[in-house]
């Protein structure tokens, strides 16, 4: 595991917790330890869920894009994050 799993826009799969299992979009990320995730529908972007990277299994899926609007600090919306994971195949 290196630090680029944990890239701003990666999809990342929950492997504990409540969430176990769905797929959420790394929106921020704190230190070594902690990131922000968010899914567009239970996680938006207001109320982002901190959590553990050792608690995700990150995807080779990373949206550029996104990606990129979020290090700009442009304003992305929920349904920007539901789309992208509906692209890249994570959301039904």
């Amino acid at each position: 595991m290196t630090q680029g799993d944990f890239d701003v826009g990666r999809v990342v799969v929950a492997k504990a917790g409540r969430d176990k299992g769905r797929a959420f979009i790394i929106i921020q990320r704190l230190d070594d330890d902690y990131v922000f995730i968010a899914d567009g529908v239970r996680r938006t972007m207001e109320k982002p869920k901190k959590k553990k990277v050792k608690h995700l299994k990150p995807t080779p899926a990373l949206d550029q894009n996104l990606k990129e609007q979020l290090e700009s600090g442009a304003r992305v919306l929920d349904a920007d994050i539901r789309k992208s994971l509906q692209s890249l195949g994570y959301e039904k």
